[in-house]
């Protein structure tokens, strides 16, 4: 019988938790994205996309590592009265950083020259810049309910009420005629409505603020900020690592092409949102397991839950083989262009969000290994970039994206395996990458003979059950499972 405190039951609890928000999240992305494409086009929604990469990269820093220095900063609280004015601290320097950050992008808008940000994304970002200080509170305030074990207000905050909220906003400003600033209208609807449901939350898990009670202690809060430097330039590379490909995109081709590059983006991201609903559980656990059986003991933890993460990316990936070319066509003229960019990076999400639990070994035992890694990754991201973009165009793009992530999994391999004597088992991910090959092999089979239909769902058909056919008889054969296995109980 598995037992209450089983690190593998609480991963797949946490993440049975995020699925029906998953879901919701996925169906309000898929209807923004089509309000975006139909109603504002691409160069608009290019303007958007570029001055939101911005606004995310300034957030990595304004939010001075907080969603994972919280955890330690509530932990080291002996008065369990004090942790809403300890939360209210991390507060105060997060707004703070923030809004300085926000004053810099506001002054880059007006004095950068077009050629840096072409197509209205100037004014795109001075009206979104102030959103850096409600990105990085919602950041905080969400971590702080997830160290409650309150992972609802999570949910609930990023998948339904921040995506409907930005739909609905985006949606009315456009109705009273505002073309050129509705989608940024959206995403200060979205940014303030889940701020204001992360507050609630945090206020209901921890008890009254007591605002009246409560001063700033410097002894407590600059320790606190030389503490989150190293974090906060460990998200700064990653937030640069996932967005400098769009800006590159927007500098040599202009923003229209970067609109339809972003949407390709856009579609791409809930592969990586797979991997993100196992977070909340699976990053304690893996510290956990790191800190007692140290990294040569914790090789099957991360194979096993690097298998389950790929087995349920990849039948995404044979989807979007499938539909991918429609979908993009559904979402507005033009957008289709970015089918093949779509699949690479596609490709390079899986990559990166499922062999990205190796990374959580530098964070606990070596950080700048893993900083040194994510710069030599970058490095080739933008080399590559620059070398394809003129030739390729879009698919050029997201090809960098893929030889970067390509590159950063292969270097953490070595790595871990050098130095950290850390054996993950490639065995583990062998089952599902060929299942997703023989599923991509039947969806291409399938689309040479098309049947007469609007949109032929035979292709999708026969990938999925293909993949799903091969993955059963892989499990079989090689007796492994999906569960997950290897991690430190707390009982160990």
């Amino acid at each position: 019988m598995t037992r209450p405190s089983d690190p593998g039951r609480m991963i797949l609890r946490g993440a049975q938790a995020t699925a029906a928000g998953f879901a919701g999240r996925l169906g309000a992305r898929l209807l923004f994205l089509f309000v975006a494409g139909r109603l504002f086009g691409p160069a608009p929604f290019g303007a958007y996309v570029l001055a939101v990469a911005a606004v995310e990269l300034a957030v990595s820093v304004g939010s001075l590592g907080m969603k994972k220095l919280v955890f330690q900063l509530l932990d080291g609280e002996k008065d369990p009265r004090a942790l809403p004015h300890v939360l209210l601290g991390a507060a105060l320097l997060v707004a703070l950083a923030s809004a300085a950050l926000a004053a810099m992008l506001m002054a880059a808008a007006l004095l950068l020259p077009p050629v840096f940000l072409p197509g209205g994304a100037g004014k795109a970002l001075f009206l979104l810049a102030p959103m850096v200080a409600g990105q990085s509170l919602l950041d905080l305030f969400l971590a702080a309910t997830r160290w409650r074990h309150a992972i609802r207000y999570e949910v609930v905050a990023r998948s339904l009420v921040e995506p409907y909220a930005l739909l609905l906003g985006a949606a009315a400003a456009w109705a009273l005629g505002w073309r050129e600033t509705g989608l940024l209208a959206g995403y200060w609807a979205g940014t303030l409505a889940a701020l204001a449901f992360a507050a609630a939350g945090a206020r209901r898990v921890f008890g009254p603020f007591r605002l009246g009670a409560w001063r700033p202690d410097p002894a407590r809060l600059l320790p606190t900020l030389r503490f989150a430097f190293s974090n906060t330039a460990a998200d700064l590379l990653n937030a640069l690592y996932t967005r400098v490909d769009l800006w590159l995109v927007g500098l040599l081709l202009g923003a229209g092409p970067a609109g339809v590059y972003g949407m390709a983006r856009q579609v791409a991201v809930p592969i990586r949102q797979v991997r993100q609903s196992f977070d909340g559980l699976l990053i304690p656990l893996v510290a956990r397991t790191l800190g007692r059986r140290g990294s040569r003991g914790s090789g099957e933890a991360l194979a096993s839950a690097t298998r389950l993460i790929l087995a349920i990316q990849l039948p995404l990936i044979v989807a979007l083989f499938a539909v991918g070319r429609p979908l993009l066509a559904w979402l507005g003229a033009g957008f289709e262009a970015a089918y093949w960019p779509l699949l690479a990076l596609a490709v390079a999400e899986a990559i990166q969000a499922a062999f990205s639990i190796g990374d959580l070994v530098f964070v606990y035992l070596k950080p700048k290994v893993g900083l040194v890694l994510t710069l030599a990754s970058i490095a080739v991201g933008i080399a590559a970039a620059l070398l394809l973009i003129p030739p390729l165009g879009l698919a050029g793009a997201a090809l960098s994206v893929l030889a970067a992530y390509a590159l950063r999994a292969a270097l953490r391999s070595v790595v871990l395996r050098a130095h950290f004597y850390l054996d993950v088992p490639h065995s583990h991910q062998a089952g599902p990458f060929a299942a997703a090959a023989a599923g991509i092999a039947a969806v291409l089979l399938a689309g040479a003979w098309p049947l007469p239909y609007r949109f032929d769902p035979l292709p999708l058909v026969l990938g999925l059950g293909l993949y799903a056919a091969v993955l059963a008889l892989w499990l079989q054969l090689s007796r492994q499972s999906l569960s997950l296995t290897g991690f430190a109980a707390e009982t160990d």
